[in-house]
């Protein structure tokens, strides 16, 4: 039985063997062809699968397949690969590879760690990427989970720049509490959730408190055209901050700016000019909603509120902004009246301004002296009568200037207190007694007053010697009995407190001078101080400037043709003298 197994023929058996050999011969032939094109498939997979988020998958064939050829080939070859690595030239090139994948492994445990824990410098001249210590306060309070939704047009190129601008604010948001998340969403890939947003428009940003019912807050960029001429939206972080604020339920307060007397105009916001819309949009980024009035046309500044609109809310904070007329006397007891029932109010005058407003401020112990400061110790270079306050100068025990820098006031006045006070300190009126006057900024001891208009110094003998109050704060008892009760200034125990802020110039605010240092903080600390906002005391964002490269056709081309020619060849000069130094 053994003797007729049948067995294969020598001619099949050779001609199996012939096949297997022929294919091993070709793939010895086209190994090379094969290891470069899979190398290349192995490269152009991993960049696929790491840049292209939605071809994973694809990215992700394409690796196992050149893995595989490569495999095969070495399996294929195995012999000439051993003797390749065992011979001398290959212990080299073994090592070099070793070491070529150890690097690489290290770079790329480098690069993770990182991704996982960024940290990024701002290299900016202006510091433009670094929040500002407003914002940090705001985040650090922030105690309830926020998403941000951006809505962006991926065809726009506006847009798409625009975007960049609030995935570097929101990143960082999101860096400083983890409460905080945000996503940028094509609308044109998932229109369904652009509708549930109740987006209609691009761009807009929604602001989404998760574990409330809180209604979310959208966010449309302005449109404007910058200083170059351009098209674009304008985005702040000063905007993304006020966004959190509102969908977070921060209380909208509302600010009451008189009108009539020739104050200073909210809607005005030429970038040079004396209007005070910088002022105001500072002003909405803080949360607080801005009403005008003519206090000829009211009989009191409201304290309750009575409806949504301006006239009907109660008023957080009455301000009076640069008057240059006087006011009435029935206008002065509305104001009086609003303050002798624990009403807050900022007055900002003007040195020669005939508004009358002296008369208010006297009742409440504190008078604004005839002239204008003129500062030889701290000034702006060329002008004695625009007085610099450094740090040195401001009260460093009050919330309004602990964080303020520099800033500077343009024919200022001088505020003088006019409380008659005993050795003990204390004024010897009773009704004086509950009125605490409190320091914020001053002149230099090398000022004085003047009441000539074009006086640079300080040698006249009618001159009034420094140093003179700038800023000052009033904050006492309203009587007992008040026939008005504010909501906004009642402590715990039901008592209300007056609070005043004076300041003797109101230009330092204004368009041309409102970014300048430190005024624009100054003037809206006051603002959050007097409404009781304390949280928000602090240095906000300035504007991002916008730079651009110009260059005329020969710099141009000298940068495009340096970076095309210039380097390359001076890497190829130098490789080049290498290898034939070392032949």
């Amino acid at each position: 039985m053994g003797r007729n197994r049948s067995r294969e023929s020598p001619d099949t058996q050779d001609s199996g063997e012939n096949e297997q050999f022929s294919l091993r011969s070709s793939l010895r032939k086209a190994s090379l062809s094969l290891s470069l094109a899979s190398i290349a498939i192995l490269m152009a997979g991993g960049a696929i699968y790491l840049v292209v988020p939605e071809l994973q998958t694809p990215g992700t064939i394409l690796i196992a397949g050149a893995l595989t050829v490569i495999t095969i080939l070495i399996l294929n070859d195995i012999g000439s690969v051993r003797n390749v690595l065992t011979a001398r030239t290959g212990k080299y090139t073994t090592n070099t590879l070793v070491m070529i994948l150890a690097f690489s492994a290290i770079v790329i445990l480098l690069a993770y760690i990182s991704f996982q824990n960024p940290h990024r410098i701002d290299m900016t001249a202006t510091r433009q990427f670094t929040l500002s210590p407003q914002t940090h306060k705001v985040l650090s309070e922030l105690d309830e989970k926020v998403e941000a939704t951006g809505y962006f047009s991926p065809s726009d190129i506006t847009q798409q720049a625009v975007k960049r601008t609030v995935d570097d604010f929101l990143h960082e948001f999101s860096r400083r509490n983890r409460n905080f998340s945000y996503e940028f969403i094509d609308p044109d890939l998932k229109p369904s959730k652009a509708r549930r947003d109740g987006v209609t428009q691009y761009p807009t940003i929604v602001f989404k408190a998760v574990d409330s019912d809180k209604n979310p807050y959208r966010f449309t960029p302005a449109f404007f055209e910058n200083s170059a001429g351009q098209a674009t939206f304008n985005v702040s972080e000063q905007d993304l901050v006020s966004s959190l604020l509102i969908v977070t339920g921060t209380e909208q307060k509302t600010l009451y700016f008189t009108t009539g007397h020739g104050e200073r105009n909210l809607t005005d916001t030429e970038e040079q000019s004396a209007g005070y819309g910088f002022a105001r949009r500072g002003l909405i980024g803080e949360n607080y909603k801005i009403c005008s009035v003519n206090l000829r046309q009211i009989a009191t500044i409201p304290t309750t509120t009575t409806g949504p609109n301006c006239g009907e809310v109660a008023a957080a904070v009455l301000i009076v902004a640069g008057p240059h007329t006087p006011f009435l006397k029935d206008e002065r007891e509305i104001v009086q009246e609003y303050l002798l029932a624990g009403g807050r109010t900022l007055f900002l005058v003007d040195t020669h301004s005939n508004s009358s407003l002296s008369q208010i401020l006297q009742k409440w112990g504190v008078s604004i002296i005839p002239g204008a400061i003129v500062d030889l110790g701290n000034s702006l270079a060329g002008d004695p009568r625009s007085p610099l306050v450094r740090r040195s100068q401001y009260n460093q025990e009050h919330p309004i200037t602990i964080p303020l820098d520099d800033t500077f006031f343009s024919e200022t006045a001088g505020i003088l207190d006019t409380l008659e006070r005993s050795p003990e300190g204390l004024p010897p009126n009773p009704d004086e007694q509950n009125i605490n006057l409190n320091l914020l900024a001053e002149s230099s001891v090398f000022s004085c007053i003047t009441d000539n208009k074009d006086q640079i110094d300080c040698y006249d003998l009618d001159d009034i010697p420094g140093p003179h109050a700038i800023a000052v704060t009033i904050e006492a008892l309203a009587p007992v009995g008040s026939p008005v009760v504010n909501p906004y200034t009642s402590d715990p125990d039901g008592i209300h407190i007056t609070s005043i802020v004076v300041f003797g110039d109101s230009d330092f605010a204004s368009n041309k001078f409102y970014y300048a240092f430190s005024n624009g903080d100054f003037f809206i600390n006051a603002v959050d101080w007097l409404a009781q906002r304390y949280d928000l005391i602090s240095i906000r964002p300035k504007p991002q400037a916008f730079r651009q490269l110009i260059v005329n056709q020969r710099e141009f081309d000298f940068i495009r043709y340096s970076s095309w020619f210039l380097m390359p060849s001076t890497i190829l000069m130098l490789a080049g003298l290498a290898w034939w130094r070392q032949r």
